[in-house]
């Protein structure tokens, strides 16, 4: 098994205007969130907008990282930057729900 590990967070947004205002929002703040995540351990990171049959307006942000010892490190960014963030948009964001899965990669057929 690898030592690497990802973490695939959804973001689901109750209507278009919500889910644009996001975009904008997050084109600007996760770059500069990258930037403190890489010399921690992460390997990649990339947002999808997510397809749906339930016709869900949804995007993901996949996260890799070489180990345990780099998502703990950028984890701590993480909830840290997730306090400054909810400071600023809090009321934009109110109504997205955001779930976050992790698991370490059995397989990688890249």
């Amino acid at each position: 098994m690898s030592d690497t590990i990802i973490s695939f967070t959804t973001i689901e947004y109750p209507n278009q205007e919500i889910m644009d205002k996001s975009y904008e929002i997050f084109e600007k703040e996760m770059a500069l969130l990258a930037d403190k995540l890489r010399p921690q351990g992460m390997i990649r990171f990339h947002s999808s907008r997510l397809f749906l049959p339930e016709k869900k307006l949804m995007m993901g942000n996949w996260l890799e990282y070489k180990d345990m010892a780099a998502y703990e490190n950028c984890n701590k960014i993480w909830e840290k930057n997730g306090e400054e963030f909810f400071e600023k948009y809090g009321e934009i964001m109110a109504e997205v729900k955001i779930t976050a899965y992790r698991g370490q990669v059995t397989l990688d057929w890249s």
